[in-house]
């Protein structure tokens, strides 16, 4: 079997339903039984199964010949920095808190994601900052969760 995009994403896809099983195994009916209600494990149990069914489907039917491979050197390579630049990014937050981290760490995200874009560097800084500002909102206005302050202003 080649591991294209396609065979990479669909086996991906089958570990991810997987788990959803695995964990909607634990998951309890309020009601009796007897009452016939099916509970609430019926539906992320039927939809992971037709979701492994899908990507298996994807697996046989994908023509190999004419598909390119997943990722190339400088891919992988963009990956690995992507991998790094978040793992420092979550330790920036327990540290330094939300607002800081993210201007500090967007512009970074964006200039290891845009391959051979130019960037303008007023643009870069004002998107960092739009971004930063409206997940602020969402999170502590809307959604009420309260985002990291940092404990270095503790």
């Amino acid at each position: 079997m080649k591991f294209n995009k396609n065979t990479v994403f669909s086996l991906a896809l089958m570990v991810f339903a997987g788990f959803v099983i695995f964990l909607s195994l634990n998951l309890k009916s309020l009601f009796l039984a007897q009452s016939g209600d099916i509970g609430p494990k019926a539906f992320p149990i039927g939809a992971s199964v037709a979701l492994v069914i899908c990507a298996a489907g994807k697996i046989l039917t994908d023509t190999a010949h004419n598909s390119k491979p997943f990722l190339s050197a400088e891919g992988w390579k963009r990956v690995v920095v992507m991998f790094c630049i978040l793992a420092a990014y979550l330790i920036a937050l327990d540290w330094l808190g939300y607002i800081i981290s993210t201007l500090l760490f967007t512009p970074l995200m964006v200039v290891t994601m845009k391959e051979n874009q130019k960037l303008n560097p007023l643009a870069l800084g004002l998107f960092s900052v739009v971004i930063t500002a409206v997940l602020y909102v969402v999170f502590q206005s809307i959604i009420m969760v309260t985002l990291p302050v940092g404990r270095l202003f503790l």
